[in-house]
């Protein structure tokens, strides 16, 4: 007799080469976490960003390149007043100034 399949259910644990993993997407102030989204582990870091940086209080951002996103992050903060503090990626055709100095002195910041 053949085993009967589970309901699909969304619990976030995604696929990869690795096996089974999930991806934790913080969002955090200088006090520490303030939201959290978890997705499979090989979800693209934006996909925590849709969720998280509409309830994004705070004037400012500081990101990794992985949220150099012009229509998903950059102009959305924007158009809310934000500062976006994250770097070009490498392959950016235009290149984008941004506060070196703060995002080194972030924790974290590379």
């Amino acid at each position: 007799m053949a085993a009967h399949k589970k309901p699909e259910v969304d619990q976030a644990i995604g696929r990869s080469r690795g096996g089974l993993s999930t991806k934790i997407h913080a969002l955090a102030d200088a006090l520490g976490p303030i939201g959290f989204f978890l997705t499979g582990g090989e979800a693209h870091d934006l996909v925590g960003a849709d969720h998280l940086l509409p309830g994004l209080r705070a004037d400012a951002l500081i990101g990794d390149k992985a949220f150099d996103a012009e229509e998903r992050v950059l102009m959305p903060l924007a158009t809310a007043g934000k500062v976006a503090v994250i770097p070009p990626r490498t392959g950016r055709h235009i290149n984008c100034d941004y506060d070196v100095a703060c995002h080194t002195s972030a924790p974290g910041g590379t």
